[in-house]
């Protein structure tokens, strides 16, 4: 054999033993998870399900929620549940007594009266609530308070619900079609944080915030057009209030 053919072998067999020194250098590919039944990956976590709300009792129209953060980090829950509109509430007596004492003219209001029921609720979920941080709440046109709450601007009018407490207010609406004459669909409802002085608040109680604001219409609801675009046309002003209906 000659010099060059040697040279050619030896290269050759170089060449070959890198080939094999490598392949047995590689990593090993990984193996092919085989999918799940519902066609993820093995070991790929399967997202929790949105809660669905439980359905409002049938004479509940709607049930408005919010979440009130203070500067303090301290939260509270507000709730507004309203009631099917009655022609005469549990406690009519005494509910005609403070109306006469509070509205003007309540009598001659509508056509035809019925009577619309609100509970407010609060709880605070997080430290310890200042009681000058006040937030108000709205209900209907002509709503008398009584529970735990003060008045705001007037009486007839807004409320100061305590934190944490529990509220009841009263109004009569137009008893017809809820979107017209009066009808409990033309007003607004829901919370906010007030500014004016007659609140009693700190300077810091501007700084509260509202967040989590959601409307559950129940199944009295559906004869109001107005209440059924209240879910898509929140009114939260910067986080400053949580309202639905109304103008």
């Amino acid at each position: 054999m000659t010099r060059s053919a040697l040279v050619r072998t030896a290269a050759v067999a170089a060449l070959l033993t890198a080939a094999v020194v490598l392949a047995g250098c590689a990593p090993h590919s990984s193996p092919t998870a085989s999918p799940s039944k519902t066609g993820r990956a093995a070991g790929t976590p399967t997202p929790s399900a949105t809660p669905t709300l439980a359905p409002l009792p049938d004479d509940v129209v709607f049930q408005i929620t919010v979440v009130a953060t203070a500067p303090d980090g301290a939260t509270a829950r507000l709730t507004e549940t309203v009631h099917t509109p009655v022609a005469a509430t549990s406690t009519q007596a005494a509910d005609e007594t403070l109306l006469d004492n509070e509205c003007d003219s309540w009598r001659n209001a509508f056509p035809s009266i019925k009577f619309l029921v609100a509970n407010v609720t609060t709880q605070v979920t997080a430290g310890t609530w200042n009681t000058d941080n006040a937030i108000a709440v709205d209900m209907a046109g002509y709503p008398v308070w009584t529970g735990d709450q003060r008045p705001f601007q007037a009486y007839c009018a807004s409320s100061l619900p305590s934190i944490p407490g529990s509220a009841r207010a009263v109004s009569p609406v137009g008893g017809g079609n809820p979107d017209t004459d009066g009808g409990w669909g033309i007003y607004r409802y829901g919370f906010a944080i007030p500014t004016d002085p007659s609140a009693g608040n700190s300077p810091a109680a501007t700084n509260v915030v509202l967040s989590r604001c959601r409307v559950q219409l129940g199944t009295a609801a559906k004869d109001s057009v107005f209440a059924g675009t209240w879910p898509t046309t929140t009114q939260t002003d910067n986080k400053l209030s949580c309202f639905f209906g109304g103008t």
